[in-house]
Parts: structure tokens; C-alpha cells; sequence
């Protein structure tokens, strides 16, 4: 690269590198000064491998080559970190870029900037950023921690780099068992809060869960329900020391979705905090979207409830944020973030108050009003407003959707921390579905609440005590009369022999990551159906369903291949069924995985085929087999024309995209015909069998078997 073009992009103290290989890299820029002293391996050589004498960057090294072998253009970032060589101390950012089809590896040394910058009022401003960088690596560090501590490994046997990283890190790291037991709490934390390990003191962990309980709203429903949560605590110790606090805390959850340890990371924020306060804008605003911020809205909230007058707190919660960052880049998230907030200030009155209070949430006062009716139109404006499409710089187009949780003052609660408690609960519940949503609190939801808890820990409980059964449901060839393949559907047996259907468990699963480890029973159970069926009909399939969150799951691929290996059955014999709406979620995703199992022979189809938004550009890419018609199109055939236009359309859709087509739901002799005489020859439904247990199946396919011989 030539130095005038790098001269010219103000990149000059950076290192450009462009990966050859695994851990191969050709030096295309450097600024010998610090580089070097960092790789000392590339001295004289103009491709070389990476040591490993920097831990930071061997960790980040496992998420850009996972970015790299995807290779769509775009890039990540590690976060700032601390590099001391023998003479300076470094502040380094590495990138992982992907341009063209080429990776890049950029390493920025910030220590010029960071220094040049220290005495002026732009440090506050700065230092705003270094949080948002704090936070990046609270979550990295997280990461790398959940990926070691899902493999069932203790703390001892942890890779030495992530060790070095924990025992070395600038800020307190606490790890606790299920229970919430502390059992590793890093020198860091014991320094950040001026505690030592005398058994007289308080521990790191007893002073971060005392302020987390009592200066959080959401403590229960984190706990609770597993979930993730960052923010900042007020530290307060006799006589005069205090310190503000940003903690991130994380779950981490092993193959089957059970909590197996809570990570708590935090770090010093109070020199920030001072430069705010220097600044009531930077005190009281938040820097990226200019809202009011967390500390501003619940100081209003106080005064809201001194003036005694009815009101509402809506809790906002943007839905799957995380995977707009992740595929868009933070800038674009910030990018959304900020017109989000012009678009709910448009639906407020000046009366009223909206706040940033987290990363993806927004607290919002509707003032002087008893009326759910007036809060829930003003919520349903501000939704259709939000749901219009969103543009990032590059034009790329982003849509989004929102949980909303309503509390009412005085109705509900007459305290602050009560009604965001019972207004975060509200938006939890919301959360259900891939919809906005609008919920309000009642005692009847906290019951709904209790009761979800409960079929939660049921349906953990299931999966450890194996309460699950597989059955097949017959797909038919319509000509022939011969069953071709089988769907496998899951049903819940419970302790009295009845049996739950998934429309009840399946959605609870999707919501709480139980699905990972309830998927994979399925397929090895489907598996090991498909080793006894083979003996019968050695041409049949089976059928199983990949649900979105599994969709989501890096390792799907690397299990799927793994249970057919190890069975010995064909892969021809087993087919993936996935939903239309996966298609324009996941696209990316979705693409890689079919294309890696259609490399080792496993057939895919879209299932609910009509119901979904899906281009037929989409099906073209795709390497896809079959289109199943969705039974809401196929049960009213005999008397609905729209139907049969739908039906008719996918048939041929299909046809002139040489897949095959399955239709669902069929339950009398009019809609076989129909399909039948339309060139839909393949479907299943009531009219031909029920979902039927492995055993009854087996009866079927061997009656079907003495048929053909007589």
C-alpha cells in the first residue's frame, strides 16, 4: 500500500496486514516504532506468523478467523487494549476487516491521540467513547469465558492467554457457580474495591450483589429468568471513599440452556463521572442519541410521583438489536439508535419524557392520564412510527421492532423502583413473538409470569429426566398411496402418560435457548428412527424441524454431520425443515448451512411455505429441495378461491424452479384430488395418518410393505 495513500487517510500510526492464511500475513504498512517491539517475528520478513506473545490479540484472533471464513466485507473490532513493550506503553485496537474478497488485519496504535487529547474538554468526550470501548470489552472477555466454560471445563484447566487476560485485566472480574456462589474473583476486584481476602472483610462479590439488589429494579428478573444486564452502581465506603461502577453481568449456560455460572465484570467509571458532571449536558444526556439518560430519567421519575398526578412509565425495548450491531456495525446501531429517538419524541407531547436508560432501551413518562386507552394509542403511533424502514449511511435498509412495558401510577405502584420493576416485567412478557408489542402490568401478569417460570424449570426438569417422545407423521405419494418420507414432531409426555403438544412448550423453548438441546435430541433420536426404518424401506426420509434460534447456533452444522457420521445411515435419508421467515432473518446463516449440508448429501425444505415474505430472489440463491404449502392455504381448498389461486401460484412457483412440493394439513378426499390433479403429488395430513408413535409407524410401514407383495 502506498505511504501517500496512507498519509492521506490520517492512518499513519496504524499496521496493515493482509492475511495469506491461517496466521499467515504479508506486512503491507507498518510503523516500525511500535510494531516490532509487538512481533518481533516479523523483523525482516515481509510474510510471517504471529507469535503469540500478545494475549489480546491471540483471543481476537478466534473471532476474526470465524469473521474471515465467512468472508462477507464489512469488519470487528477488539476493543482498546494495553500493550506494555520493553520501553512504552501501547495502546492498541486491532480490526479484522474483509474488502473484495481479500482479509485484512488492521492494528491502530491510539497513544498519541489518547495523550494529545488528555487536558482538553474533547477527554470527556473521549472518554464517553472509551466506555462505549469498556463495555465492547467487558463483552469479549464474556465471550471468551462462556466459550470456555460451556465445555464443562473448570477454572483451572482455562486457556493460559484468557488466564493471563483475567488475572492481568484493568477491571474486577467475579465468577460464580449456578448458585451464585463466588468461586474466582480476579486481584482487580479486590483493588477496585478496596477489600482484601481477610475473612473480616467483605468480599468483592458480597459488595457487587449488595448494590446490584439495591440500586436495581431488574435484580429478581435478571436472576430469574437468566437474562444479561450492564449498568452502574454507586459504591459508597466509610468515610470517604466512593466510586461509580459500570458492571456488565452475564449468564452462562451449558449444552442443555441450564445456568452453570454468572460472570460479573466492572470497572472504575468515577473519572468519567466527573468529567460529566464538570458538563450537565455529558451529565444528564446520553451521548449518542442526546436523549436524557438513565440517571436523568429516574430523578424525574422521583418528582413525577411527588406531584401526586396519575401517570404512566413505558419501558421500550428494541428487539434483536444485538444482531443489527452485529451485522451492521456499531456505527450504523448508533446510527438507528439515534433516529429511533427522533421518531419517538415526534409521537410525544412536551409533557411527556423519553430517556435512553440502556443499550437498547428507552424509559418514557406519558404524563397526567389514568386512561390505558390514551397510552396504548400513543403507543401504538410511536410503534408504527418505529416500524418504517430505517437507513443506515451506506443506505443499507434496517427494520426494526419493539417490546413495550406499561405501568400506571398511582394504580400499580406509588414507588419509583416498583413501577420499573413492574413496567420491566410488562416488557418482558412483550417480548414474545418477533412482533411489536404493547403490554400492561396487572396482577394477572405476574401470575402468567409465575407460571411461565414454572413451565420453564418443567420443561429443564424434561429435558434432564428424558420426558420427551419422537413421533412420525406419514408424507404420502398421492398417485401411489405409498408413504415416501416422515416428518418427526416432538410431544412432551408427562408424569400422568398425557402427552403436551409443542404448540404449548415449543414457542417457551424458542424464547429461553431450551430449543438448542431439545433440537439436538430430536435429530439423534430422528437418527436413530431412521438406522430401523431403512430395514423396512431403505429409499425413506425423515424430516426434522430447525427452529430459528438453532438457526443461530455455530455449531449446528458440526453436530448435524457429527450424529450421521456416527450413526452410519445415509445422509440422503435425513431432511431439514426450515421456516420462511428464517430465510429473510438469517439469510447469511441460513445460505452457509444449506449449502454445507447439501455438500454432504441432506435434502432441505421450506416449511409454512406462503405465510412468510420471502423473494423469489431468495429461493433462486438458495440451495433448496422442496416447498411445503402451508395447511392455512390447504384447509379451506374446496371453498375459498383466494386458496386455491395461492396453492395453484406455489405450484407452479415450484415447478418452474425444479423443487419439489409438499402439501400440509390435508384432511379430506376433495383436497387430495385438488392437489393431486395440480401436480402436487406428495402431502401429508389427517386424511392419511395422525402423528403416530415410532412403534405404530413401523406397523404402518410394514403393512405397507405385505400390501405391495399381495
Amino acid at each position: 500500500m502506498q505511504q501517500s495513500l496512507i498519509q492521506a487517510l490520517g492512518i499513519i500510526d496504524c499496521t496493515i496486514l493482509k492475511r495469506e492464511s491461517n496466521r499467515q500475513f504479508q506486512l503491507l504498512h507498518c510503523n516500525e516504532q511500535w510494531f516490532y517491539a509487538l512481533a518481533p517475528e516479523a523483523i525482516g520478513h515481509e510474510t510471517f506468523e504471529f507469535a503469540g506473545n500478545s494475549p489480546f490479540l491471540e483471543d481476537f484472533f478466534i473471532d476474526a478467523e470465524d469473521f474471515w471464513q465467512i468472508g462477507n466485507d464489512g469488519q470487528i473490532q477488539s476493543g482498546i487494549w494495553t500493550e506494555q513493550s520493553k520501553d512504552r506503553l501501547l495502546r492498541l485496537e486491532a480490526i479484522a476487516a474483509v474488502a473484495k474478497g481479500e482479509s485484512y488485519l488492521i492494528i491502530n496504535n491510539l497513544e498519541v491521540e489518547y495523550e494529545r487529547q488528555q487536558n482538553t474538554l474533547q477527554v470527556a468526550r473521549e472518554l464517553l467513547i472509551s466506555n462505549d470501548k469498556m463495555l465492547a470489552q467487558h463483552e469479549y472477555i464474556h465471550e471468551r469465558l462462556d466459550q470456555v466454560l460451556r465445555q464443562n471445563q473448570t477454572l483451572q484447566s482455562l486457556h493460559e492467554p484468557i488466564k493471563r487476560v483475567i488475572e492481568n485485566a484493568e477491571f474486577g472480574v467475579i465468577i460464580t457457580d449456578a448458585s451464585i456462589t463466588p468461586i474466582n474473583q480476579n486481584p482487580n476486584a479486590y483493588l477496585l474495591l478496596e477489600t482484601t481476602d481477610n475473612e473480616f472483610e467483605e468480599t468483592p462479590f458480597e459488595i457487587m450483589i449488595k448494590l446490584f439488589k439495591h440500586q436495581c429494579a431488574e435484580y429478581e428478573r435478571v436472576f430469574d429468568t437468566a437474562s444479561r444486564w450492564h449498568g452502574e452502581l454507586f459504591w459508597h465506603k466509610p468515610p470517604y471513599s466512593s466510586k461509580w461502577l459500570k458492571l456488565a453481568l452475564y449468564p452462562v449456560k451449558d449444552a442443555n440452556e441450564k445456568v452453570c455460572n454468572w460472570i460479573f465484570i466492572f470497572s472504575d467509571v468515577s473519572r468519567i463521572k466527573y468529567l460529566m458532571q464538570r458538563n450537565e449536558k455529558l451529565s444528564l444526556y446520553d451521548n449518542v442519541t442526546s436523549l436524557p439518560n438513565r440517571q436523568f430519567f429516574w430523578q424525574k421519575l422521583e418528582k413525577q410521583i411527588e406531584q401526586e398526578k396519575p401517570f404512566f412509565v413505558v419501558y421500550l425495548d428494541v428487539k434483536q438489536f444485538k444482531q443489527i450491531n452485529e451485522l451492521h456495525g456499531h456505527q450504523a446501531g448508533d446510527q438507528i439508535l439515534v433516529e429511533l429517538a427522533n421518531r419517538i419524541q415526534q409521537c410525544l407531547s412536551e409533557s411527556d419524557l423519553c430517556a435512553r436508560i440502556g443499550g437498547n432501551e428507552f424509559g418514557m413518562i406519558i404524563s397526567g392520564t389514568n386512561d390505558q386507552t390514551i397510552c396504548s394509542d400513543l403507543v401504538q403511533r410511536l410503534i408504527e412510527s418505529a416500524e418504517l424502514p430505517l437507513y443506515t449511511d451506506s443506505k443499507q435498509k434496517v427494520q426494526v421492532s419493539l417490546s413495550l412495558g406499561a405501568a400506571h401510577f398511582p394504580s400499580d405502584a406509588s414507588d419509583s423502583e416498583e413501577l420499573m420493576k413492574f413496567a420491566d416485567l410488562a416488557m418482558f412478557s412483550a417480548k414474545k413473538g418477533s412482533k411489536s408489542k404493547l403490554r400492561f402490568y396487572s396482577k394477572a401478569l405476574k401470575e402468567e409470569s409465575m407460571r411461565r417460570l414454572e413451565l420453564e424449570n418443567a420443561l429443564r426438569k424434561a429435558i434432564d429426566e428424558n420426558q420427551f417422545e419422537l413421533f412420525l407423521q406419514p408424507i404420502m405419494n398421492l398417485a401411489t398411496g405409498v408413504i415416501t418420507k416422515a416428518e418427526a414432531l416432538i410431544r412432551w409426555r408427562m408424569p400422568d402418560g398425557s402427552y403436551t403438544s409443542p404448540d404449548q412448550f415449543i414457542p417457551l423453548a424458542e424464547q429461553t435457548g431450551l430449543i438448542i438441546p431439545i433440537g439436538k435430541w430430536v435429530l439423534s433420536r430422528a437418527v436413530e428412527m431412521v438406522k430401523v426404518v431403512l430395514q423396512h424401506q431403505p429409499d425413506l426420509k425423515v424430516s426434522v424441524n430447525i427452529s430459528p434460534r438453532q438457526i443461530a447456533d455455530r455449531q449446528l452444522f458440526e453436530f448435524v454431520s457429527k450424529v450421521i457420521d456416527h450413526s452410519g445411515i445415509p445422509a440422503q435419508n435425513i431432511e431439514l425443515e426450515l421456516t420462511e421467515g428464517v430465510l429473510i432473518d438469517s439469510y447469511d446463516r441460513v445460505k452457509k448451512l444449506l449449502e454445507q449440508v447439501r455438500d454432504i448429501g441432506i435434502s432441505t425444505s421450506i416449511d409454512d411455505f406462503g405465510t412468510g415474505y420471502s423473494s423469489l430472489s431468495y429461493l433462486q440463491k438458495l440451495p433448496i429441495d422442496n416447498l411445503k404449502i402451508d395447511r392455512s392455504f390447504v384447509y379451506d381448498l374446496e371453498q375459498n378461491e383466494n386458496d386455491k389461486a395461492i396453492v395453484l401460484a406455489v405450484i407452479a412457483m415450484a415447478r418452474s424452479l425444479k423443487l419439489g412440493v409438499i402439501a400440509e394439513g390435508v384432511e379430506n378426499q376433495y383436497q387430495a384430488d385438488f392437489l393431486l390433479d395440480n401436480k402436487c403429488d406428495i402431502a401429508q395430513g389427517y386424511l392419511f395418518s395422525k402423528p403416530l408413535p415410532f412403534e405404530q409407524f413401523c406397523d404402518l410401514l410394514i403393512a405397507q410393505k405385505h400390501a405391495k407383495k399381495t
